[in-house]
């Protein structure tokens, strides 16, 4: 319990800015990753992963965090058109923040434009290869493709990272013993 506090206390004063954001940011999301494919239960994932998207959400830079809280309250009101404008301007001004790209692709994928989605979602995995979120996203859109081959493979390599992921159902139990490709 004291630990997850620490835990709390830390993420939250990343959030404030109190503390030099890239490296320790980058600290923790190793040791969330770690702890990640090593949940034991879909609980202690899901409490993992909600502190995960919470670093991947802190960029370094207050300006661009402001934009990307607009941009997901934008998201959060179905104005698409406001929501892309202002990840597009955080892309401008950082283009090597994995979270905007990733954003992006969702807000592409929510107009049905899946084929800039998956150029998003290629430019976020470039920057954060383990993205589960980038690579189970590219998987829905795949299977949305017809392409069920490829979107078991994509589902399956964000399971090597989170292994209680919830489009894990999307993929037949019979391909879950192969590894992912």
């Amino acid at each position: 319990m004291i630990l997850h506090s620490l835990r709390l206390l830390w993420v939250s004063m990343l959030l404030a800015g109190t503390v030099a954001a890239e490296p320790a940011r980058d600290a923790l999301l190793d040791q969330r990753f770690a702890e990640l494919k090593q949940a034991q239960d879909e609980v202690t994932a899901r409490g993992i992963e909600q502190e995960i998207w919470k670093l991947w959400m802190i960029s370094g830079n207050t300006e661009i965090d402001g934009l990307m809280r607009q941009a997901m309250e934008a998201r959060r009101w179905g104005d698409y058109a406001k929501a892309l404008a202002l990840l597009d301007q955080v892309t401008g001004i950082d283009p090597e923040y994995a979270e905007a790209w990733n954003q992006r692709a969702t807000i592409h994928f929510l107009r049905d434009d899946y084929e800039q989605a998956l150029a998003d979602v290629a430019r976020t995995l470039q920057l954060e290869p383990r993205h589960f979120g980038a690579l189970a996203g590219r998987g829905v859109i795949r299977l949305r493709q017809g392409r069920s081959a490829l979107a078991i493979q994509n589902i399956k390599a964000a399971m090597d990272y989170h292994p209680f992921l919830r489009e894990r159902h999307l993929v037949p139990s019979r391909f879950l013993d192969q590894p992912a490709e």
